[in-house]
């Protein structure tokens, strides 16, 4: 089975974005979701997926499930206010009526640790959205197994051919057939300058202090 699409799922801080590239550097394969992608399209690779499959998912797409570790994630998350992106805490007020949005620039860590909200669904806190998002990884009916693969972002960065040679076993089809395997990209993967450049992710996530 060759597959000609791929569709990348996966959180914030997950490197949607560079398996994106990898993905149509080294295989002849289309990313129907790259991250011009909004979450006004039902292919949004931010989107929980609950009780059926992506609107468009067809039998010759690839779904690349992305995860980071959870304590990682939520360092990531919470490391510049931008970095939240659609994750919106909120204060509840008294009574429970009343909802107050954290404002952009007043976001931190602690906040990922009260209710938010993220593509309209409450959430009591980022964790639970974090297991939310990987409980729909192992439901079949929403990611059919026979073409869904899930990769740890850890995985991708210190073990990059081993997770793409392991992708291509899966049924894509290398570019150029029999030729050297492209080495990972060393620039950001998106333009903000929050995101770490390979090098700079590599080296946070070796030291032990970090863990």
């Amino acid at each position: 089975r060759v597959f000609k699409k791929a569709l990348v799922m996966g959180l914030y801080h997950s490197c949607t974005n560079a398996v994106q590239k990898e993905l149509e550097k080294r295989f002849d394969v289309e990313v129907v979701n790259d991250w011009h992608t909004g979450k006004e399209c039902p292919l949004w690779k931010h989107r929980v997926n609950r009780n059926e499959p992506p609107a468009g998912l067809d039998s010759e797409t690839l779904v690349v499930l992305m995860v980071k570790e959870p304590h990682f994630w939520i360092k990531s998350c919470s490391r510049e206010p931008r970095n939240f992106f659609e994750l919106q805490p909120f204060r509840v007020g008294e009574g429970g009526l009343l909802r107050e949005d954290v404002p952009e620039k007043s976001k931190t860590l602690g906040d990922l640790f009260a209710p938010l909200e993220h593509d309209a669904v409450i959430y009591p806190d980022a964790v639970s959205l974090w297991n939310d998002t990987v409980r729909s990884y192992f439901d079949d009916i929403v990611y059919p197994a026979d073409q869904a693969v899930i990769v740890r972002s850890e995985d991708f960065l210190f073990r990059f051919h081993a997770v793409m040679d392991e992708l291509a076993s899966w049924g894509l089809r290398d570019r150029e057939p029999g030729g050297a395997r492209p080495e990972p990209l060393a620039d950001r993967a998106k333009g903000h300058y929050e995101c770490r450049t390979r090098d700079q992710a590599l080296g946070f996530y070796a030291k032990a202090e970090n863990r």
